[in-house]
Parts: structure tokens; sequence; C-alpha cells
């Protein structure tokens, strides 16, 4: 079975061909909804056109992961629902799921917990029957992000629903958000993928603001200061 080890974050691994990019979401997306958990450990079984495989799940130390769930998608970007999921990982990292071959996927793990994002994925080719290969994914922890936000007549965007999107580079939406501000205008938006992504605000009275790449380091939490609103 062939497959393609492709770009996720931008700062950690070289990038890729370019895909079109996916459809956009509304302009204030939702909070993704994590992937359904397995009802059971037991192992899944492999039925004709279909691939079951075993992956490893590691830090960025290579010090295996517990509780990670192998999922599979048909867009590689960090939010789009699984077409399946696999038992989740033990304390060895080791996880296994079983899936259609019909189609082009993107396998990953996924971190129920939102504190780990995926390094890597995979590229699985419709029509193939085994991977051979050894399957390890690599997570990284998650980012944060800080913003005063002040409204185009210069007030204080204070106590107002704001919504967050990440742009990938090459690939597009990446990541939404949600947050309130308080009664200064400060928000903080929590468990963010690690990368370089432009950023798209925009609050309930439909103001807004894209901000040019920006930097979101594992494990930091990244100041903007004040941003003015349009």
């Amino acid at each position: 079975m062939r497959r393609i080890l492709a770009l996720l974050l931008l700062t950690l691994l070289p990038a890729c061909s370019d895909p079109a990019p996916p459809a956009k979401p509304a302009e204030v997306p939702a909070v993704p909804t994590p992937p359904v958990e397995p009802t059971s450990e037991a192992a899944p079984t492999e039925t004709p056109g279909s691939i079951t495989t075993t992956i490893q799940v590691v830090d960025l130390s290579g010090a295996p992961l517990a509780h990670m769930t192998p999922i599979v998608t048909r867009e590689p970007n960090a939010f789009d629902a699984p077409v399946a999921s696999g038992t989740t990982t033990d304390s060895a990292g080791s996880g296994m799921i079983s899936f259609e071959t019909k189609e082009r996927l993107f396998l990953r793990a996924w971190d129920p917990m939102l504190n780990y994002f995926p390094n890597n994925f995979y590229e699985v080719l419709p029509g193939g029957s085994r991977i051979e290969d050894d399957l390890t994914i690599q997570m990284v922890p998650a980012a944060a992000l800080a913003v005063q936000l002040f409204l185009p007549n210069e007030e204080i965007a204070a106590n107002m629903a704001v919504g967050l999107m990440l742009y990938h580079a090459t690939r597009g939406p990446w990541w939404p958000a949600e947050g309130t501000t308080n009664a200064d205008g400060f928000v903080t938006f929590d468990h963010l993928p690690a990368g370089e992504y432009g950023l798209r605000f925009k609050v309930e009275s439909g103001a807004r603001l894209e901000q040019g790449q920006t930097a979101l380091p594992p494990a930091k939490t990244v100041d903007l200061g004040v941003l003015v609103l349009q």
C-alpha cells in the first residue's frame, strides 16, 4: 500500500504538494466536536476492501503517548470529522484502526483532551489492501493565543463572543476556536495546533480582522497585544 507522509505543521515539517484548498467554513466557526471514541477496546476486524493497521503515537522526544485515538478523515485539516476511529493507544503508544479504502483518506491520531495535535499524517490511497510500513504519528503540545480586541470605533469589544479561524498557508481553513472577551476586551484561545497560520477574528457584532502569518509555538501562549477590528 503506497503512503505519503505529508505536512501538518509548517514550522516543524517540510511542505508537501499543494492540493486544492477546502471550502471555507462559516465566518464564525463552531468549536470542533471531538471524534467519537470507540465503544470497545477489541481489535478491529479486517474485511475485504478494508485495511487494519497499527500506529505508534509518540511525543516530540519519541516517548510513547497513551490515550490517543487513531482516526482517518477525508481532509488533512485538524478539525475534519473522522470516517473511522480505532482503539486508543496503550501505555506503549500503540493503537489499531480498521477502515475501508474506497476513497483517499488521511490517517493520523487525535487527542480527545486537545492537549496534543499531530505533527504528521499519512495519505492512504484508494484500493489498497494492506499497509506494510510501520506508521508513527508524532504529537506536539497545543499552543495558545491571547489578544485584546477593540471595535472599529475604538471602544473595547467587551463581553462579546468571538470566533477565530486558523488558516494554513496552502490547505486553507485549519482549526476553528471560540471564546468570549471579558469586560476589558481580553480573550484567550487555548488548545490550538502549534504551527504558523493566518488568523481571522470575528465578533458577534460583525466586526472582523484578518492577521497575517503568525507563529504559534508548542506549549506557549502568544500575546498579540491590542488589535482593532474593522
